[in-house]
């Protein structure tokens, strides 16, 4: 085991908007908490005008949205009757569902939190993201982005795919994928993905910085310390690096992604999203972002 970060999962959070998608990653909380023997927070926002609008607090609002509540409360203390873990479930008003969740993870400091994604698109997407990857973007703690895989059910996450940029930030991942490989027996696809050489160079100019491309045998290398006694598949690829990641996870029929938010992020990247919200809003299975 060397020098290996211990990771385990102890307490898990269920952030749910109680919609069906959330109904489906209920069911990954709930496989999850049996097999580590976690216990589960279910945790809903009761959404609320902000302060400029603070009558809806008051008055009539107050019973409309005290009636929300209770009713929220119900829902989630029934779906809870099905866990054989330890549980507690909390409902908030507030006036953000995203804040309200990224300040309970502070606050709780949970070992996962496992949200479903409903993928918005377009116009949509761009004026609003989703709750999911705005909790990604803010908490910076292991959040499993659950939508069903193209193929079927992703349980119990018989291959995972692990990309990395071959930094040290783009590692954090790897201690808890390889804590859902051992425990699941999973196999792990590893891929690097080198950005295409650019117009400059294709021109003629000379490069200035053009990225070293690993071969497959040296990625495999660089997983070993991590996932050594775990069956890993090497794969180098060239392209765009979140739709390359999604490809392959497609190809593959992989149950899941686990990846870091932090890697070698370009200004693009910063603009339009990074590599790894980009991945979860487009991946073909469930996300696991550490």
């Amino acid at each position: 085991m060397g020098g290996r970060p211990m990771v385990s999962i102890r307490e898990i959070l269920f952030p749910t908007d109680l919609s069906p998608e959330a109904d489906r990653a209920f069911e990954h909380v709930r496989f999850l908490a049996d097999r580590f023997a976690a216990s589960v927070t279910l945790y809903h926002v009761s959404e609320v005008p902000d302060h400029h609008f603070a009558h809806w607090a008051f008055a009539h609002g107050h019973e409309i949205w005290g009636h929300a509540e209770k009713l929220a409360r119900e829902c989630l203390e029934r779906r809870a009757e099905s866990l054989t873990v330890s549980h507690r479930v909390i409902v908030e008003r507030m006036s953000s569902a995203p804040r309200g969740v990224v300040e309970t993870i502070r606050a709780l400091q949970p070992d996962l939190t496992v949200m479903a994604t409903h993928g918005r698109e377009g116009l949509a997407h761009a004026l609003l993201g989703s709750v999911t990857e705005r909790v990604v973007q803010r908490s910076f703690r292991p959040i499993l982005c659950v939508r069903e895989p193209d193929h079927g059910g992703a349980l119990p996450y018989r291959k995972i795919v692990v990309p990395t940029d071959l930094s040290l930030a783009s590692r954090l991942a790897f201690p808890i994928a390889a804590l859902f490989a051992r425990t699941f027996g999973s196999e792990v696809v590893g891929v690097h993905v080198v950005r295409p050489t650019s117009l400059a160079t294709l021109s003629g100019i000379p490069p200035t910085d053009l990225p070293v491309i690993p071969t497959e045998a040296s990625l495999w290398s660089f997983l070993q310390a991590d996932f050594d006694g775990i069956e890993v598949v090497a794969q180098v690829h060239e392209g765009n690096v979140w739709d390359q990641i999604c490809h392959t996870a497609r190809i593959e029929k992989a149950d899941l992604i686990v990846m870091s938010t932090r890697g070698h992020d370009s200004l693009a990247d910063r603009i339009v999203g990074s590599n790894a919200e980009r991945v979860v809003r487009h991946a073909p299975c469930p996300v696991l972002v550490a």
